[in-house]
């Protein structure tokens, strides 16, 4: 009778069998997971190969160091030629666990060195064989941090080469990367840069910002797209012999990197400055769109900035700058506003193109109407130089203008109105200045002869109306007075021709009185109790000598005899001797000769010597008498109708006085 096993054997074999087949399948395991080990760095890089084939790359390279089950070793990737790669990235660290792996989670990538190289024509950007690693979506893959110890990224455009520098770290910042150089410095190095037709030399720059945050992104339809914000940043350059000086309070890029690179830059409260040529433009909000950055192709749009004069001797007053602009591979356009600074007054509008080929350009200038009073615009705040030179400037005047340059040269044109101007000087006041102006040149100012401008008014103690002064100006510098001229008590005053040169130590001019009727002259000067008849010409040379005009040899005299009258009303009748005979003889003086002659310092002491021969018929049966009358005066002081009847008084009474 056969025996049965019994329930303990069965389960003794179920163990054995169990433990076997775990054992088998461990053996296996082990031998599988021993042949995985040995060759785990092939199998990845075959992995590896398969994947970024997939993605469309086709030249690449790279070497596996190691991989295991915390990290992974890659010496270098690269990607393009070997010999001039466009992307080398070497010395990679990546280090992240098992579990890590299936959720596409890395702890961390550390990189030694990565340089990349792009070029770019008039077609765009020329990604070459990194073209299949743009426009794809990231897979959801988080990389983690990633410390880059050295970076270099070059851009070869046709205008020249840039490439920038450094060092830094990207961490992941919600959907993004922030950016952090480790030194917040940017290392810059230009090429030979061609810009608008000029030539820039090679030269080497640092952009440095406490703090660089900004994102790096991968759209599905955009390529590779980040965005900076820097603040502040600070770079110092020489441009051959001029040296830059910017910094950004806070600047924003945003790019996308496919077959065209598309740029926004933005800024607010920059700062640049020209110290060697005393310029500043401050308070900054600038933005610049590319829509393509090889070719230039974006707009632009200067919502503030204020242009500042800082030389010794101030040149202009603060200005304010707003205005836009496209942007094209062969030129640029604005449109600009120039407003004062102090009262916000719109001066000037500003329209015009620049060629970034060959580097000509052209604007029109429209410039006011500026209009001018004393309690609002004034000249003197727009030009510092101007003040004490002229005060209380009323009325208006508008220009246009016409300008064109080309590298090294400028060139301009302009048309000037001015209405009813009118404004103060140290010793006039001028009123109803009108006319329009011509000019042939603006760099620097220059005109044909014969501009003309009317002059309603000239006050300098004695008042000339209606006046009319032609000029030129010679391009130098200086005022070429080819006739100014006033109708004058009858006659005319004429100042002849001369150069007024600013800053000049000595100037000379002739003032020619022509065919003053005397009559007229002496009404004009409100000589109480005087009157005449007769006409007096003559010339009177004028040299301003440090602003002070100096009369020399100044020499009026009667044309043909006339009569002289001057009766005191017996307020004279205590001059006794000589002076009592001088002044019945000017009661009624017959004169066959009248001279007056002018020597020294119209604005201090001047002389006068007023030579009269004739006779008064009524005294001493017609005696013939030479007169002589000296004195000194300041010029403005005599032609004050207020005093000079009173000087004259005194003067008769027997000042300087010699019966001849």
């Amino acid at each position: 009778m056969s025996r049965k096993p019994d329930e303990s054997s069965k389960k003794g074999r179920l163990r054995w069998l169990t433990r076997s087949a775990v054992l088998l399948l461990l053996a296996g395991g082990f031998a599988a997971g021993a042949y995985w080990w040995s060759e785990r760095v092939a199998l990845a890089e075959e992995q590896i190969r398969m994947a970024l084939s997939e993605a469309g790359l086709v030249e690449f390279d790279f070497a596996l160091a190691d991989v295991g089950f915390r990290g992974a070793q890659v010496e270098s990737f690269i990607v393009g030629d070997p010999a001039r790669p466009t992307l080398l990235i070497e010395d990679i660290l990546v280090d992240y666990t098992l579990s890590g792996l299936l959720e596409q989670r890395l702890q961390s990538i550390e990189i030694g060195a990565v340089s990349v190289s792009l070029k770019g024509d008039e077609n765009g950007l020329d990604l070459g064989p990194l073209l299949p690693l743009v426009g794809g979506g990231g897979g959801g893959f988080q990389p983690g941090p990633i410390s880059v110890n050295s970076f270099s990224a070059t851009l070869d455009l046709p205008q020249g080469a840039i490439t920038l520098g450094g060092a830094g770290v990207i961490q992941q910042a919600g959907m993004g990367y922030r950016i952090v150089p480790s030194d917040g410095c940017v290392n810059v190095d230009v090429g030979r840069l061609s810009l608008g037709g000029v030539l820039i030399d090679p030269f080497s720059t640092q952009a440095c910002a406490t703090s660089v945050d900004g994102d790096v992104y991968w759209p599905p339809t955009s390529g590779i797209a980040f965005r900076t914000n820097a603040v502040p940043l600070v770079v110092r350059s020489d441009l051959g012999d001029t040296l830059l000086e910017a910094q950004f309070k806070t600047l924003q890029a945003d790019a996308v990197l496919d077959q065209h690179i598309e740029l926004k830059l933005r800024t607010e409260g920059a700062d640049f400055s020209l110290p060697a040529q005393g310029l500043s433009f401050g308070n900054v909000d600038f933005e610049i769109a590319f829509d393509d950055l090889v070719s230039l192709a974006g707009q632009w749009r200067l919502t503030s900035g204020r242009l500042t004069d800082f030389a010794e001797v101030s040149r202009f007053a603060p200005l304010d700058i707003v205005g836009d602009g496209d942007v094209t591979a062969a030129s640029t356009s604005f449109d600009l506003l120039v407003s004062d600074a102090a009262t916000f007054s719109l001066l000037a509008s500003v329209k015009g193109t620049h060629s970034t080929v060959n580097g000509r350009g052209s604007a029109q200038v429209v410039a006011g109407p500026l209009i001018y009073s004393p309690a609002g615009l004034q000249p003197q705040a727009l030009f510092p130089m101007l003040k004490g030179l002229l005060t209380n400037v009323v009325g208006s005047m508008s220009a246009t203008a016409d300008v064109s340059w080309r590298p090294g040269v400028i060139r301009g044109a302009a048309d000037a109105r001015l209405d009813d101007l009118g404004f103060s000087t140290e010793t006039a006041r001028i009123e109803g200045v009108r006319g329009d102006l011509a000019f042939d040149d603006l760099f620097p100012p220059r005109t044909a002869e014969g501009q003309r401008l009317d002059v309603g008014s000239v006050d300098a103690g004695m008042v000339l109306t209606d006046g009319t002064v032609t000029f030129s100006l010679d391009g130098l510098g200086g005022v070429i007075v080819e006739r100014a001229s006033w109708p004058f008590a009858g006659g005319t005053i004429t100042l002849s021709s001369g150069v007024i040169e600013p800053g000049a130590s000595e100037q000379t001019f002739e003032l020619a009185v022509d065919e003053v009727d005397l009559s007229a002259f002496i009404t004009l000067l409100a000589l109480d109790g005087a009157s005449g008849t007769g006409i007096i010409s003559g010339r009177i040379p004028v040299t301003i000598r440090d602003g002070d005009p100096i009369i020399t040899g100044g020499v009026l005299t009667a044309s043909e005899p006339g009569q002289l009258s001057y009766k005191s009303g017996g307020t004279d009748a205590v001059a006794g001797g000589q002076g009592a005979l001088v002044f019945q003889a000017l009661e009624d003086f017959q004169y066959t000769g009248l001279t007056l002659s002018l020597e020294g310092n119209a604005q201090d002491r001047l002389t006068l010597k007023l030579n009269l021969e004739g006779a008064n018929p009524g005294l001493y049966d017609g005696y013939p008498f030479a007169i002589n009358i000296n004195t000194e005066a300041s010029f403005a002081e005599l032609l004050r109708s207020a005093t000079l009847g009173a000087n004259a008084i005194d003067l008769i009474r027997g000042k300087g006085v010699t019966d001849q």
